[in-house]
């Protein structure tokens, strides 16, 4: 269910738009999407070439296409959001909690087995880990070719920046290199486009002269994250893990909350215009999606950037479901539809769409 007049109203007059406030939700295309999710029962891909038919379907249908490869083993364990897609260059990121990458090139046209030539794996430095670490949502940048991937651990939390990830070598090792945080702790989610990134964290520093605490969404670049570029207080209605689908075709970014474990009876997906971002610190969503007991145990999301799907995954503690939760037109106010994939063994932990499969 969407809270989306008044909010929007709140919105278009807190951004001083210069057009008709029914600008601040449009749709878009919803075509040549192809959807994929791995299975870490089985360390396999599993590819639907056209999401229209997958949503439309009475009963879940089959994969179009099956992905294998040995080295998927590496990422059997996937982190909570660790697969990520390029839709510029056709690349599969696959990210395991424990800090390996796993690459599928010429993601388009593979299927069965992907040949030695085509997938690569190398992994984030080990010298320079958190303690008792994982890692967990990963987004890439095709812009810049850079991946982004969240660590959480006990002493501490951060986001790795891998640059040119679509040339890293087989068994490289990725040296640390990570954002600048600003005293932030409990970081899950993440979500990179066109330079800019945006990262979701539980807690940290007071914020502000108003003495903000409690969860927060962070925007920055590749070099860190400005002070105030941040949303926090007790209008955003942010809560546990907080993993983020960024739409670079109309400037949203989405925001999941897992209802469940934040005690939470509001809808659990989020929307923010990225240019409520540097204003201020205490602001509600542009409006927000789904159901609050249908989607309680919301855990991962994904977006495809420029058309209008959101898809999510179910998850509690660190068990994944077989379940798949697909959004059409989610700016259009549609609800969501539920997919259950065969065999009942399956597991998501990570799901991502290409929005150029055509």
């Amino acid at each position: 269910m969407h809270v989306r007049i008044l909010r929007g109203l709140a919105a278009c007059a807190l951004l001083l738009l210069p057009i008709a406030c029914k600008d601040a939700v449009t749709s878009g295309s919803t075509s040549g999407v192809a959807l994929y999710a791995f299975d870490s029962t089985s360390s396999t891909v599993m590819a639907w070439n056209d999401l229209e038919a997958l949503y439309s379907a009475t009963s879940t249908p089959a994969p179009d296409r099956t992905l294998t490869s040995s080295l998927l083993s590496k990422v059997s364990s996937l982190g909570w959001g660790g697969l990520c897609l390029d839709s510029q260059r056709g690349l599969l990121y696959l990210v395991s909690d424990s800090g390996t990458i796993v690459r599928i090139n010429r993601l388009r046209s593979q299927t069965g087995a992907v040949p030695s030539t085509d997938i690569t794996s190398f992994t984030l430095s080990t010298t320079d880990r958190l303690t008792n670490g994982k890692f967990g949502q990963a987004s890439i940048d095709p812009q810049t070719d850079t991946l982004y991937i969240t660590e959480n651990g006990d002493n501490g939390t951060r986001i790795w920046v891998v640059a040119n990830a679509s040339t890293q070598l087989q068994d490289n090792t990725i040296a640390l290199q990570a954002l600048q945080t600003s005293g932030d702790s409990g970081g899950t989610g993440v979500a990179a486009g066109s330079g800019t990134v945006y990262a979701y964290f539980q807690d940290g520093n007071p914020v502000g002269p108003d003495v903000l605490t409690g969860p927060r969404l962070r925007s920055g670049a590749q070099g860190g994250f400005p002070a105030s570029s941040v949303i926090v207080g007790s209008l955003t209605g942010l809560g546990e893990y907080g993993s983020l689908a960024l739409d670079t075709g109309n400037s949203y970014l989405y925001v999941a909350r897992h209802n469940t474990d934040s005690g939470s009876t509001a809808a659990p997906v989020e929307v923010f215009r990225t240019g409520q971002f540097g204003m201020a610190y205490n602001q509600a969503p542009a409006f927000t999606l789904g159901s609050a007991t249908a989607q309680a145990d919301l855990r991962v999301i994904a977006h495809p950037g420029t058309k209008d799907w959101l898809v999510g995954l179910r998850g509690q503690g660190t068990t994944g479901y077989a379940t798949l939760i697909l959004w059409k037109s989610p700016l259009g106010g549609t609800d969501a539809k539920v997919q259950t994939v065969s065999p009942s063994t399956t597991v998501f932990r990570g799901v991502a769409m290409d929005g150029n499969a055509s």
